[in-house]
C-alpha cells in the first residue's frame, strides 16, 4: 500500500475571511433564514478550519476503498446514462490542430505531455460545443460563468483515517465551473492519467476530487450535489458520476488512432448536463431546509493560484 504524504495546513488569509463577512454582511437581507444559516454555519466552518492545525493527506496518495470510506461513495453498476450517447463530429479546426500535433510528435513514444494537448484540445472544443449553443443547454444559465480552470489546490475537511483528523489535498488537472466557489460550484472534474498503468489508474484520485466537492455540497444543503468526472491517459477514457445519493459509477471507452467522436459526444453530453442542472440562479437558491446532512462542519478551499506547497512531509 503506498503511503501517505501528509503535510502541515497554511492558513486561510484574513482578508479572504474580511471579504466573505461582508459578503454576508451585504446578502444578508435577501436571504431566507435557512440560507442565511447555511452561509452562517459555512462562514464559522472556514474560521474554525483556519484556526485549526489539521495535517493534510494527498488525495493522489489514496486508494479507491480509502475514498469510498473516507467521502462515503458507494459503486453502483445501475447507471446508464453514458451508454448510446450519440457522438460528436470534430470541426475541421479541431481536426487540422490535432493531425498537426500528431504528425509533429509522431514519432514520440506516448507521454503525459502528448496527453495533455489531446486533453486541452477536446475540452476546449467541448466548452465551444456547449457555450456556443446557449439555447439547448438552458435559458437560465450565463454562459459567460461556465469555465474551464486548470490545476490549482484543493483542500476539503475534515475527514477520519484511522482514528484521526485529517484534510484532503491535491490539485485536479482540470475542473468546470459555473458560478464562484463559495457556492462550490464545480460540476466536472478531469485527471490526466499519469505513468505507465492506464487510465484506470487515476480513477481513484479523480473520485477523490469529485467526492471532496459532492461532501461539501452535501452539508451546504445545494438541491443537487452531482458531480462528473473523466480521467484519461489519450488511448483509454473513463467517464465518472457521483449522483445525488452519494453511488458513484464509471464508463470506459477507447479512443485509439485519434477516433475521438464518441469520447467528444460524452464530453458534450456531461458539460450539457451539468449547465443544465446547476444555473447560476438556482444555486443561490437551492438550500434544503430539511436536510439530514446539514452540519455545516465540513470546509473547502480552493486556490487556483497557489504554488507547490513548500512545508515539510512525512509519512504515515
Amino acid at each position: 500500500m503506498p503511503s501517505y504524504k501528509v503535510v502541515k495546513k497554511k492558513a486561510t488569509t484574513k482578508q479572504k475571511m474580511m471579504n466573505a463577512i461582508l459578503d454576508l454582511q451585504n446578502q444578508a437581507h435577501k436571504l431566507s433564514f435557512s440560507q442565511l444559516k447555511a452561509s452562517i454555519a459555512s462562514l464559522t466552518s472556514t474560521i474554525q478550519a483556519d484556526q485549526s492545525e489539521l495535517p493534510t493527506v494527498a488525495i493522489s496518495s489514496l486508494n479507491l476503498g480509502d475514498i469510498q470510506v473516507m467521502l462515503k461513495l458507494n459503486h453502483s453498476l445501475s447507471n446508464l446514462e453514458f451508454r448510446n450517447k450519440p457522438p460528436v463530429e470534430l470541426s475541421p479546426i479541431c481536426t487540422q490542430w490535432l493531425d498537426m500535433t500528431r504528425n509533429a510528435f509522431g514519432k514520440s513514444e506516448p507521454n503525459e505531455a502528448l496527453t495533455r494537448i489531446t486533453l486541452n484540445n477536446l475540452l476546449v472544443f467541448a466548452h465551444h460545443c456547449v457555450t456556443s449553443q446557449p439555447a439547448s443547454t438552458s435559458t437560465d444559465l450565463n454562459i459567460n460563468d461556465l469555465h474551464l480552470n486548470a490545476e490549482g489546490l484543493w483542500r476539503y475537511g475534515p475527514v477520519t483515517y484511522k482514528g484521526l483528523k485529517y484534510d484532503l489535498v491535491g490539485r485536479p488537472d482540470y475542473s468546470l465551473w459555473y458560478g464562484n466557489e463559495e457556492d462550490v460550484a464545480v460540476s466536472i472534474v478531469v485527471v490526466e492519467a499519469k505513468g505507465s498503468a492506464g487510465a484506470s489508474s487515476g480513477v481513484s484520485q479523480t473520485l477523490g476530487y469529485m467526492g471532496c466537492v459532492h461532501r461539501r455540497r452535501k452539508d451546504l444543503q445545494k438541491l443537487d450535489s452531482t458531480v462528473y468526472g473523466v480521467v484519461s491517459d489519450g488511448q483509454w477514457w473513463v467517464f465518472l458520476k457521483i449522483n445525488n445519493d452519494s453511488e458513484w459509477t464509471e464508463h470506459m471507452i477507447p479512443a485509439r488512432l485519434g477516433n475521438y467522436q464518441e469520447v467528444l459526444g460524452l464530453l458534450v453530453h456531461m458539460f450539457r448536463t451539468a449547465a443544465t442542472m446547476s444555473p447560476v440562479q438556482l444555486e443561490k437558491t437551492s438550500v434544503q431546509t430539511h436536510s439530514k446532512e446539514s452540519s455545516g462542519v465540513s470546509y473547502m478551499g480552493f486556490d487556483l493560484d497557489a504554488e507547490e506547497e513548500s512545508s515539510d512531509e512525512e509519512e504515515v
